[in-house]
Order: C-alpha cells, then sequence, then structure tokens
C-alpha cells in the first residue's frame, strides 16, 4: 500500500514540475513577444489605439463558435476593444509567430499591439475582461 502511494505521489509531482515549467516557459515567451515591434504581418484593419484581442479559430472548431464567440461578443458590448477573428489554419505565419498550438486561442493586444496575454483553449470573460482593462 505504502509503494502505491508513493507512486501516486511520483506522479503528482512530476506533473506538477511539469506544468510549472510550462508556465515559466508561456512567460518568458510573452515576455520576450512584448520586446518585439508589431508582426508585419498582422491581418489588415488591425490597428492600435485600443486593447485588441486576436481570436485564433477554425470553421471546425466547435467550442470557438458555441463558447468563445459568445464571451467575446459580450466582450466587445462592455468595453471599447477590437476583436479580429483569425483562421489559424490561413494565417499560419501569424500563428506560429504566437505559439498558437490549439484553437480557440486569444492573444490579448495593448494599445500599441503589444501582446499582454495568450489564452489557449477558452478563455472566460472576467479572464479577458482583466486582462484587457489592465492593458495600458
Amino acid at each position: 500500500m505504502l509503494e502505491r502511494l508513493l507512486i501516486v505521489f511520483a506522479v503528482a509531482l512530476a506533473a506538477a514540475l511539469l506544468y510549472g515549467l510550462w508556465r515559466i516557459w508561456q512567460h518568458r515567451r510573452l515576455r520576450k513577444l512584448r520586446g518585439v515591434t508589431t508582426p508585419v504581418h498582422l491581418p489588415p484593419g488591425v490597428a492600435g489605439g485600443k486593447p485588441t484581442v486576436l481570436y485564433f479559430s477554425t470553421s471546425e472548431c466547435a467550442q470557438c463558435r458555441l463558447q468563445q464567440t459568445p464571451i467575446l461578443t459580450q466582450l466587445q458590448a462592455k468595453f471599447d476593444v477590437a476583436v479580429h477573428q483569425i483562421d489559424a489554419l490561413e494565417q499560419q505565419t501569424l500563428a506560429n509567430f504566437y505559439g498558437i498550438m490549439t484553437v480557440p486561442t486569444t492573444v490579448v493586444l495593448d494599445a500599441e499591439l503589444r501582446p499582454v496575454a495568450i489564452n489557449h483553449g477558452v478563455a472566460p470573460l472576467q479572464k479577458l475582461q482583466s486582462q484587457v482593462v489592465g492593458s495600458p
């Protein structure tokens, strides 16, 4: 019995360590992206001056249509934020630039088009609100 508990503990510790390393990697990548000037391959219509959300999805993504799109609509109704939906398959260069690995993914940009946050998976409204309000 003790051996099983030790194995479970070791697996949980390894999972926590991997998660922590992944979060550190994400934080460093975001910090590095903040130092890069605006990518020249942003889609037409993306302009600075106010917070912007780049919303990466695909035509087959059910979570995008049923969950993330309504959340982003609510966000636009509450705040002066531009939301640009981008097909991750058609805009692969841009998706690679931001490290998009799954859809839906939202990239919150500040008024100068520098990334503030990257959310892999469905991002809740409260999280997006805090990221948009927190952007300078």
